[in-house]
């Protein structure tokens, strides 16, 4: 389908407003063709998924959108905004232009920017949305990434990419080197362009992995928004003096970011102290989870680890800036179906970490009601105990 057909059948589904489309469809199954009404259908899905994904474009209607795919996989408007929140410079280079929405932040920090894509029909969209938002400074290529940077002569202060992890049958890859563009591969001659590389990976990517696998990695960053990961990024610089691999876990929330760093060697020479379980109990966001920073979390607020395995930690005293979730232990319960069933009449929200069932079973088998304020928490301490904690959240 041609762009012009696009931007009017994105402009059908602008005039369809909130109504249901397929229902409208149904009613009126002679107006368009069904090639049409696909596009239609495409146009309104995107609409929808641009209010929630990137809330500064949804407010400009002259944007189209292209595949579904392209906006499921593109950053969202906080990762985006995050990612090159500490880059400015002359030229950048997106070298997986995509749907855009990168190539739009960095074109906020950088003077003049390339942005190539190797599918015309997915640029040609992005080169009219761009004109939509007032973007002027991109100078979109139409080339396969290796193929640019093989033949490129210009210098770039940032080079940026995000490699296609879907192979045949849009099968997710968490491999490095099935990614395309295969970063093992292009790294040298990328380094020879920038001195800068910043590389967004699935969370799904092994860190140690990618640590044995590349080399001059500065920083690897687990980005989660509120509390669920979201991408893993490596920035890479040239070849310099070996420093320890920084780890970045950051959690953006609505009011805050919570960001937490350590190294490998960090992680590794930290002692878990074991107690029972104090006055509050934290849990890490997500992030800090992935980087696995279960130690050095633990010996940075100086807190104590009910479990090796339970990653929750325990206090008497409140840490109040924690970076993950608080709670304030009510009671302490050894597990049994005696202890949880005068609790059969209550709503607890239930969480369970380091136990042999998950919460959905541990519902069903104990009758337990789900919501409202209260929580139980079903893990075990250090004697391989299984326990449940009667908490409320703190924080």
């Amino acid at each position: 389908m041609s762009l012009n057909q696009q931007i009017e059948a994105h402009n059908q589904a602008i005039s369809l407003g909130k109504i249901d489309i397929t229902a409208y469809a149904l009613q009126n199954p002679n107006k368009w063709s069904s090639e049409f009404l696909r596009a239609v259908l495409k146009q309104y899905q995107f609409l929808k998924k641009l209010e929630n994904k990137i809330p500064t474009w949804s407010d400009n209607n002259g944007l189209i959108g292209a595949e579904m795919i392209n906006i499921e996989q593109c950053s969202s408007e906080e990762t985006g905004l995050h990612k090159f929140d500490n880059y400015a410079g002359q030229y950048a280079l997106d070298l997986t232009g995509g749907f855009g929405v990168d190539s739009y932040f960095l074109s906020k920090k950088f003077d003049a920017l390339v942005s190539c894509e190797a599918i015309l029909s997915l640029q040609n969209i992005v080169k009219y949305n761009f004109d939509k938002l007032g973007v002027s400074n991109v100078d979109f290529v139409n080339q396969k990434a290796e193929d640019y940077i093989e033949s490129c002569t210009k210098k770039f202060d940032l080079i940026y990419l995000d490699p296609d992890r879907r192979g045949e049958n849009n099968k997710k890859l968490v491999l490095l080197e099935d990614c395309s563009p295969n970063l093992v591969e292009i790294l040298p001659r990328l380094l020879e362009l920038s001195s800068t590389i910043i590389v967004k990976y699935s969370p799904l990517l092994d860190i140690q992995l990618v640590l044995k696998t590349l080399s001059n990695i500065k920083k690897v960053e687990v980005v989660a928004v509120q509390n669920e990961v979201k991408e893993l990024l490596l920035t890479i610089t040239a070849p310099e003096e070996q420093t320890p691999v920084k780890i970045i876990s950051t959690n953006i929330k609505k009011d805050k970011t919570e960001t937490f760093i350590h190294t490998i060697e960090d992680e590794n020479e930290a002692f878990s102290v074991f107690q029972e379980p104090q006055k509050y109990l934290y849990e890490p966001n997500a992030a800090i989870m992935k980087a696995g920073a279960f130690k050095s979390v633990a010996v940075k607020y100086e807190i104590a680890k009910l479990a090796q395995h339970s990653h929750y930690y325990t206090s008497e005293t409140l840490i109040e800036d924690f970076p993950g979730r608080t709670f304030t232990i009510e009671k302490v319960l050894s597990y049994s179906s005696k202890a949880l069933k005068p609790m059969a009449k209550q709503k607890f929200n239930v969480l369970a970490r380091n136990f042999p069932l998950n919460p959905v079973t541990i519902c069903k088998k104990h009758h337990l009601n789900t919501g409202g304020e209260a929580y139980l928490i079903f893990t075990q301490n250090h004697k391989n105990e299984k326990i449940i904690l009667s908490c409320t959240r703190t924080f």
